[in-house]
């Protein structure tokens, strides 16, 4: 009977974590897609063509690959939580802000290093 409670245990463990995999590999796609300011229905072409891959050098995963949501509703909502999050962590770490606006600007220097620089102007109620 223990047996087969571990071994029950270990399958809801591994579909927990593969379905935990799935739903970061789709925000890491989102995120892409989002940067790239391409459209949200680029995740399902983006999914299609993993799959042609996996078909031809890993078969044996195609099916965890499929259940990785990819389609324009789900990219938009995966955006929008991350767009939430970045909210709240500026929330967080820089007090109470009414609004604020981020620019970013990325540039290489001459001896060929990626530079990023972080704009961040908030507003509080006052002004």
């Amino acid at each position: 009977m223990k047996r087969g409670l571990k071994s029950q245990q270990s399958s809801f463990t591994k579909l927990k974590t593969e379905q935990e995999a799935a739903i970061r590999a789709s925000f890491r796609v989102a995120l892409k897609i989002a940067k790239r300011g391409k459209p949200f229905t680029d995740g399902e072409m983006i999914k299609e063509c993993i799959i042609a891959v996996a078909e031809e050098m890993c078969p044996e995963k195609v099916n965890l690959l499929k259940t990785v949501s990819m389609s324009a509703n789900t990219v938009a909502r995966r955006v929008e939580n991350i767009a939430e999050n970045i909210s709240s962590q500026l929330f967080d770490k820089n007090g109470h802000v009414e609004w604020f606006s981020l620019a970013l600007d990325e540039s290489t220097d001459v001896s060929d290093t990626a530079q990023v620089l972080l704009y961040i102007r908030g507003v509080d109620k006052k002004l």
